[in-house]
């Protein structure tokens, strides 16, 4: 290895060997010259002080130095070991990260394939009562909903075409605020079809660093339960609520329908554990899945409120 491969860490110890040596020559020079003066009775006065005090402390220094490095050698090789733990540690973290977001991407696929026999039933219902009435505005009415729910089709197919099964998220720049208002927007017409209202809230303008496929796939997750919540006759709208907590973005979604029948809130994210009779009991699992492998988490704020806390990391800066 030539000087030019030699890390900083064994540039230093060279230095300090060669510093080590320099200093021990100066005193075998030093012995030699001062031995040879006593064997010829010429070494008097401050030279024979000298020689006499170097030769008494200076094994002493050199114990000293040998003990301190040796201890020194014994720390860093404790931190080395640490260091290498960690970084093992946090490979395996993120590869542990990694197989549990492929494996939400793939369940996801299924999910929402499955899922798409809600609006498409629906539509076809529309369709059937578009065909039997004559009533303009009803015909318009009936329309509008039928676009809705051809809307919410699409949206299933383009999360569809946006997933990834390999590497990571795309961590970009998220406008949560934008997002919000946007997806309250697409969800309002549907849900004033059907009799209730979706509500935005934001405090100010906030952006997290995340994947902003995966934000939506689990908000609409979210809100499709409220959806399906409130359609048992109890409640009026859905509420969506943007801020900032402890240095992190945080995403509220509740609603005021029918209260959730679980033993523990934790019992929510455990997979094909839904109580729901349509779905497999996995969108909760799966957007929790990809939630953390945002670096953010999701969980149960208040179960008595129906409140689910979405929280993700702040772009830099924020």
């Amino acid at each position: 290895m030539n000087a030019t491969q030699r890390t900083p860490r064994e540039s230093r110890l060279l230095a300090y060997v060669a510093v080590g040596a320099l200093a021990g020559a100066i005193y075998v020079l030093f012995d030699v010259v001062s031995e040879a003066r006593i064997g010829r009775g010429t070494l008097t006065g401050p030279l024979e002080r000298a020689h006499t005090l170097i030769d008494h402390t200076f094994p002493i220094v050199v114990g000293g130095l040998l003990g301190v490095s040796a201890h020194y050698l014994r720390l860093r090789a404790k931190l080395t070991a640490a260091e290498e733990a960690a970084a093992r540690s946090e490979g395996l973290n993120m590869r542990l990260q990694r197989v549990e977001r492929d494996q939400a991407v793939w369940v996801l696929v299924a999910a929402v394939l499955h899922e798409l026999h809600n609006p498409l039933h629906a539509l076809g219902l529309l369709l059937d009562e578009l065909s039997a009435t004559a009533d303009p505005a009803q015909r318009e009415e009936l329309v509008a909903r039928a676009r809705a729910q051809s809307e919410r089709a699409l949206l299933h197919l383009r999360t569809l075409r946006s997933m990834r099964s390999t590497g990571e998220p795309d961590f970009v720049e998220v406008q949560l605020d934008r997002l919000l208002r946007e997806l309250g927007d697409e969800v309002a017409l549907l849900a004033e079809g059907e009799g209730f209202s979706v509500r935005v809230e934001c405090e100010a303008s906030v952006s997290a660093r995340a994947d902003a496929t995966y934000v939506r796939t689990i908000v609409e997750n979210l809100v499709g339960n409220s959806l399906r919540s409130l359609r048992g006759g109890i409640g009026d709208h859905i509420s969506l609520r943007l801020g900032k907590d402890g240095g992190r973005a945080v995403i509220r979604v509740s609603d005021n329908g029918a209260p959730m029948v679980v033993t523990s809130a934790e019992a929510l994210f455990e997979p094909l554990a839904g109580s729901k009779r349509e779905g497999l009991g996995l969108g909760l699992p799966i957007a929790r899945a990809l939630a953390r492998a945002m670096r953010g988490d999701l969980v149960v704020e208040d179960l008595a409120k129906k409140t689910f806390r979405l929280e993700l990391p702040l772009e830099t800066g924020e």
